[in-house]
């Protein structure tokens, strides 16, 4: 391998699996060519990544034979790179000044795909319904079939591979929360605990986080996603501190709560109840029963605690692969009331029982786990607890 080839997190086995996976998928849908541009997706199947991930680029994959790139003319330099050690090898350049759909639907005709049965994700955020009615007025004889969901019902389900990278990363989440938590003290600045909780994150191996930390204090925390804003945490206040350390695009959140001094009554009895959700969902939650219902179980808990009312989420969100602007996966797979969907081992979840009351902000002791055979397995090791500072 050269100095310039491109490191991949996985062994090749790892992609033919997934590949292979995703073609199977495409021809129980009748896909004969599908065009991955969410950049999960393209990261997922090949190990593609650039840090400009918002602009167009399409992994064409094919039922059979080969698959190409077409992306911005600059992002071949990526492409190149990757050929190496991926088994995507052939790329098309688009020239900035140049439409990218208009190319991708001329490359398709070249390549004799102009009668094809194409998939596409009808949800992706960087191909827009714009760039999508372009692409398919350039390819006026093929058929278009919204394959939303394709890959990502796949991914949905992580490999033993992916849940070491997990637990990986969930080791750095931990000790960053950690060295934010051991940071406070009067007069210290939540600019300050979210500068150590980032430096840290970054010492213990992590890369670039695509969101937070979130780190912010007092009746303040009621707005739900506020960040620090320089000034001193006073004796008694709460303070929320939340991130997911990144790793290879792996992410692994955690929220946790703290004070300086003796917690207030309401703290104290809001935080017992945001741990009730959370120990009924880590003894009860288990592969085969509904999302509905494995929400209601830490729904229930936070009710009987006396604190349904400011309950006001869904019990988790799926975790795992992500690009920017979010961390977590929700788009895949979550836990709330009314869906369906069946709780699978190999899935990967936040909870999050976080109870919001004005006055007071946002109490949350969170844990991200995975879902194996008999339950619920935490994917890092940092107490539930409320953190009291003296």
């Amino acid at each position: 391998m050269n100095a310039n080839s491109v490191r991949l997190p996985f062994e090749a086995a790892e992609y033919q699996r997934r590949v292979a996976a995703v073609r199977d998928a495409m021809a129980g849908a009748g896909v004969e060519v599908l065009l991955a541009t969410a950049p999960e997706n393209v990261w997922y199947l090949s190990g593609f990544r650039t840090g400009t991930a918002h602009v167009f680029t399409a992994l064409v994959l094919p039922l059979e034979g080969e698959a190409f790139w077409v992306l911005r003319k600059t992002e071949l330099s990526n492409t190149r790179a990757l050929a190496e050690t991926s088994w995507v090898k052939q790329a098309v350049g688009v020239a900035d000044g140049t439409d990218p759909p208009a190319v991708l639907a001329e490359t398709l005709a070249a390549r004799s795909f102009s009668r094809a049965r194409i998939g596409i994700d009808r949800e992706g955020w960087f191909f827009t319904a714009a760039m999508q009615a372009r692409f398919e007025s350039g390819l006026p004889d093929a058929a278009f079939l919204d394959a939303s969901g394709l890959i990502e019902r796949i991914r949905t389900i992580k490999s033993a591979p992916e849940i070491a990278v997990l637990r990986a990363v969930g080791a750095i989440t931990a000790t960053s929360l950690r060295a934010g938590i051991d940071l406070l003290g009067e007069g210290v600045t939540d600019r300050e605990i979210g500068a150590v909780m980032t430096a840290t994150a970054i010492r213990e191996g992590g890369e670039p986080m695509p969101q937070g930390p979130f780190v912010t204090f007092g009746p303040r925390s009621f707005r739900a996603h506020s960040t620090w804003t320089g000034d001193p945490i006073p004796r008694g206040a709460l303070v929320n501190t939340e991130m997911a350390a990144t790793v290879d695009r792996y992410h692994v959140p955690c929220f946790r709560v703290s004070v300086i001094g003796p917690p207030s009554a309401d703290l104290a009895r809001f935080h017992a109840a945001s741990e009730k959700g959370l120990e009924a969902a880590l003894s009860q939650i288990e592969p085969g029963m509904t999302s509905d219902r494995a929400d209601g179980i830490m729904r229930e808990a936070i009710e009987e605690a006396g604190c349904g009312a400011e309950f006001v989420v869904r019990a988790a969100y799926g975790i795992g692969l992500s690009f920017g602007p979010t961390w977590g996966e929700d788009r895949l797979m979550a836990l709330r009331p009314g869906d369906e969907r069946i709780v699978e081992p190999g899935m990967c979840f936040h909870l999050v029982p976080a109870l919001y009351r004005e006055g007071l902000g946002c109490v949350c002791c969170s844990m991200p786990v995975v879902v194996t055979e008999t339950g619920l397995d935490p994917l890092l090791d940092l107490e539930a607890k409320l953190f009291v500072q003296d």
